[in-house]
């Protein structure tokens, strides 16, 4: 299977579970209404009023009377139940009874297609009160000054609850929606860590060498080294994998090791915004790679082999370590102890070149953010609307609009969701707390991740030789990449507690310089690290490719980037 396929399949399930247990616990309740149970949900103590100076500020005060919100939204392929519709719905309803907030839908379109109604009601000065928009867009909207600062609104507004999730991520999301120092939209917060590399490494062959998991780029490369020279499995095999695509987590988590990011922007030592790829962190690692190659403990053949290949190698026991996210072992990985009921797979943090720890990169987390429409006489209902979602989709998810016994997705109704920006990591220090307490999976709500894991985790430790089986083989996954020792998302833990990630300093996805001119020199950085891995190139030509890339569009695009 491509494993380029199998990340997007791994984000689709991460998120269809999230979505599903976390905005959407107890599908097996009761799908009937219930004015009681919603009035108590409303009045709990993570909805309680706040003091902002002498005012007594209610996050989720209904309005009364009640307001009208024209929104502009995408709805691609959503259920209903008999006679209700993306207009009139039980959620539409629960805002209006509830929040005092009656939602009119004042256009809607496929998701394929909002980005362009979004421009086209941008460039008319024609927008809806309350709508999304991505960075280029938020940004197109100060600077005509079509939308509201939501800066005093959302300090006087926003709940508890809301301002702790949004800022799990240090800040990195209400920064970006902010310009000039204010606040102009409320941020739709996901994850950033699907950029984070970690070691992954066959530890039954680390075991079977009496070898310790490597720390340093060092001992790396004497693992890969005894994996190639005594084949753990019988058969020809290579130390590190790599890809012709070095600008996969295989490809470039091994520069992450050397303080190096290829493909990545960062903050230099002024606090500018610099490319990572031409730094000369850069020059040290591709050398080393190139050392690598040369001594055999890089497939010889990687320069023409795409990222399935790599998922070959080790579902077919011909590699030993590979970098990759903390979800490397799902979907076609599976196939590895499928094959191999003995294989264990475990996740390191990075080893480090030079004694200081590796930092995993972190890209954004947050690239749409809800805006309000200026003049629109109650701004602070994006925030209300928000602190509502938190409260009955996140905090004490509602059984009757979450999805039902016939699966329909009520929660696809919302507006202005968000999520966790450590939503894995903080699943998975619930399920390593229970798991280590000795407490069953029924510690959890039935329809939560952390139920759904830890179950499938005593499953597959029950009878891990019983790899046929698929509730064990999806326990072998879920062992892996959330449980403990050395899961995927423990690593990520280890990362985000101990200080050891680099974010993203971008604001806006692209510059007009960008869009035109970075893939040439993104493919112009890949052909270059390719050919001196291969040893067609060398460290005399470093400065020859960072002149190039400067001159082909690269210092035009940094000043764009430290000019927005």
């Amino acid at each position: 299977m491509n494993l380029r396929k199998s990340k997007v399949q791994l984000v689709v399930l991460i998120v269809a579970l999230a979505m599903v247990s976390i905005l959407s616990a107890c599908s097996k309740e009761n799908t009937s209404g219930s004015n009681a149970s919603e009035s108590k949900a409303v009045s709990s103590p993570s909805a309680a009023a706040t003091d902002v100076g002498n005012e007594n500020v209610d996050p989720l005060g209904k309005f009364d009377p009640p307001i009208e919100v024209k929104i502009g939204r995408s709805a691609d392929g959503f259920k209903f139940d008999s006679g209700e519709s993306i207009d009139k719905n039980r959620v539409y309803d629960f805002y209006e009874r509830e929040l005092g907030v009656k939602l009119v839908n004042e256009w809607i379109v496929p998701g394929d297609q909002y980005a362009a109604k979004t421009n086209v009601a941008i460039s008319s000065g024609n927008i809806p009160d309350v709508f999304m928009v991505d960075a280029n867009q938020l940004r197109n909207l100060v600077e005509a000054d079509l939308i509201e600062d939501l800066t005093d609104v959302y300090q006087k507004y926003v709940s508890a609850d809301t301002k702790k999730t949004v800022d799990e991520d240090g800040g990195y999301a209400i920064n970006a929606a902010t310009v000039d120092g204010k606040l102009y939209a409320f941020p739709a917060v996901s994850q950033g860590f699907w950029t984070s590399n970690m070691l992954w490494v066959r530890q039954d062959w680390l075991d079977k060498l009496g070898l310790q998991p490597p720390k340093t780029m060092d001992e790396l490369t004497h693992v890969a080294s005894e994996f190639v020279k005594k084949k753990p499995d019988g058969v020809d095999t290579y130390g590190l994998g790599l890809t012709k695509e070095l600008t996969t987590a295989v490809g470039n988590g091994f520069f992450n090791s050397y303080h190096a990011y290829p493909f990545q922007w960062i903050k230099d030592n002024e606090g500018k915004i610099a490319y990572g790829g031409i730094q000369p962190e850069i020059k040290t690692a591709v050398l080393a790679l190139a050392d690598m190659y040369k001594a055999g403990l890089i497939d010889k053949e990687f320069g023409v082999k795409d990222y399935a290949k790599v998922t070959e190698a080790i579902v077919s026991g011909k590699l030993g370590m590979v970098y990759g996210s903390f979800g490397y072992a799902f979907s076609a990985i599976k196939d590895l102890y499928v094959n191999n009921p003995g294989a264990v797979l475990k996740a390191y943090p990075m080893p480090s070149a030079d004694g200081s720890p590796a930092k995993a990169y972190v890209g954004p987390t947050a690239g749409s953010f809800w805006v309000v429409k200026k003049g629109f006489k109650h701004p602070e209902a994006v925030v209300k609307l928000a602190n509502f979602f938190t409260e009955h989709w996140m905090v004490h998810p509602h059984p009757d609009y979450g999805t039902s016994k016939d699966g329909i997705m009520y929660w696809q109704y919302t507006v202005v969701p968000f999520n966790s920006p450590l939503l894995q990591v903080n699943e998975h220090r619930k399920v390593k707390e229970a798991f280590l307490a000795n407490e069953s999976a029924d510690a959890f709500p039935s329809s939560s991740n952390e139920h759904i894991y830890l179950k499938g985790i005593y499953d597959y430790l029950k009878n891990p030789k019983d790899n046929k089986n698929p509730d064990v083989q999806n326990g072998w996954m879920y062992q892996t990449t959330f449980g403990t020792p050395n899961s995927g998302a423990e690593v990520l833990d280890y990362y985000f507690t101990n200080g050891l990630t680099v974010t993203t300093p971008l604001k806006v996805p692209s510059t007009p310089t960008m869009a035109q001119k970075m893939p040439t020199l993104s493919k112009m950085e890949e052909v270059f690290y390719t050919k001196v891995i291969l040893g067609e190139a060398g460290a005399a030509d470093f400065d020859k490719f960072v002149a190039d890339w400067k001159k082909q569009g690269g210092d035009e695009i940094t000043a764009e980037l430290n000019n927005n």
